[in-house]
């Protein structure tokens, strides 16, 4: 007789590698213009204004940074997020100056972590985006 392939209590798991990428979208969504959205596996991620120090609307995301994935289970009853480090330019400090020089643009590290768009708008009211400006 063949003994039985399975017994009560067995588990299967099953680790799937879902690398972070940069998605573009088609150069004729003006609005998306040099900006990327996240993925990871099959989810979308966005950042949430209640997430950053900075004001959403000043971050950017370069190409050269880093990002990484880890599951925070106390986070919308746990989600796996995406952080890495943005940048922030500063949108305050320009009085009444209509332009000014690239050269004294000035921006600062700051750390970003996104979230499962499926999970926005679950902990305070703020800004969300999804087409984060890269450079």
């Amino acid at each position: 007789a063949i003994p039985p392939l399975w017994k009560t209590g067995d588990v299967v798991e099953l680790e799937l590698p879902m690398e972070v990428q940069r998605l573009l979208a088609n150069p004729q969504v003006v609005q998306d213009r040099g900006k990327v959205a996240l993925r990871r596996g099959p989810l979308i991620y966005c950042l949430e204004q209640t997430d950053l120090r900075r004001d959403l609307d000043e971050i950017i995301l370069p190409r050269s940074a880093k990002l990484e994935s880890h599951f925070e289970p106390q986070l919308l009853n746990g989600v796996v997020v995406i952080t890495g480090e943005g940048r922030s330019d500063k949108l305050s400090n320009w009085g009444d100056q209509l332009y000014r020089p690239l050269a004294e643009a000035r921006s600062e590290a700051v750390a970003i972590r996104a979230v499962p768009y499926y999970a926005w708008a679950n902990r305070s009211q703020g800004k969300m985006m999804v087409w984060v400006p890269s450079d």
